[in-house]
């Protein structure tokens, strides 16, 4: 066989898989067509103009970077906020040489404790701050919180109350704990939104379906990214970024869409399954 031949056939293989693969989910295509748009805004976070939905706000073992005003608003803004286990030393040695130590102040800290040190766990409990510690190893501290929040929405007289959360520090670690992180936006991907921060980028998940992003572009990108993890494929088409996808399929071990830029500040993002948005941030 020639090389040519060999080259013809393997191109005509792949179109048949591509076209099958349409084939097979053109019914979802055409559902997803009728589906209403999901809007997400992150920038009201830290601009302090989302206080009518209710979030929680968990802060997770990594340094915090003072960009003060941001993390002040956020703070503020919060129902809830919960360090995990050493996030309460994050939180503690961020402003301990500052006149605000006493002003963060977390309703909890939840974990299974081996890493709040002493001189930290007495600060905040003379404080008022609520301790409690859960030694099982079969989950993270990080799922340790959210099924705090869960106690204390069922605790709750709104009977209909369901917290976003924002997991400050979910990236600029271990690997494996990153991925870890990113696992929990999959798993509860049908119960609530939940944000993964750190100083310089912020992910979340985009279940199947069109999406409307609004950007603050004074404080977000230029970079993104669309990441199909823990899927065989995703079909993806956008509109706003510097290289848009039109029903491109993207998969780890072909093509992914990473090192985008945001051109508008309203972003379009249509999927037939979940993937992770991530967009740099400013501060």
């Amino acid at each position: 066989m020639t090389i040519e031949l060999y080259q013809y056939i393997k191109f005509e293989s792949q179109e048949i898989e591509w076209l099958t693969y349409f084939v097979v989910n053109k019914k979802n295509f055409k559902k997803m067509s009728t589906t209403k748009i999901i809007h997400w805004s992150i920038s009201k976070y830290f601009l302090g103009t989302r206080q009518n939905l209710p979030y929680a706000l968990i802060i997770l073992n990594q340094p915090i970077s003072l960009w003060d005003k941001h993390f002040h608003t956020i703070w503020e803004n919060a129902s809830l906020n919960i360090c995990a286990d050493g996030g309460g030393n994050q939180l503690y040695d961020a402003f301990e040489k500052t006149d605000k130590k006493s002003r963060y102040i977390p309703h909890f800290i939840k974990g299974d404790l081996d890493s709040l040190r002493d001189d930290v766990r007495k600060f905040y409990i003379s404080r008022g701050t609520v301790v409690q510690q859960d030694p099982d190893q079969n989950t993270t501290d990080f799922m340790k919180c959210i099924d705090l929040i869960r106690k204390k929405e069922l605790e709750s007289s709104e009977p209909s109350l369901k917290y976003e959360i924002i997991a400050l520090g979910a990236f600029g670690g271990r690997v494996d704990q990153a991925m870890s992180n990113i696992h929990y936006l999959y798993k509860l991907k049908d119960e609530r939104r939940i944000y993964l921060w750190s100083d310089q980028n912020m992910a979340f998940l985009l279940n199947k379906g069109k999406h409307q992003i609004q950007c603050d572009l004074n404080v977000e990108g230029p970079n993104c990214g669309i990441i199909p993890i823990g899927i065989e494929r995703a079909i993806v088409t956008t509109t706003g970024l510097e290289w848009n996808l039109a029903n491109s399929p993207t998969s780890f071990g072909e093509m992914i869409s990473t090192s985008n830029h945001l051109i508008d500040d309203v972003i379009t993002i249509e999927t037939d399954s979940p993937i992770l948005w991530t967009v740099e941030l400013k501060f």
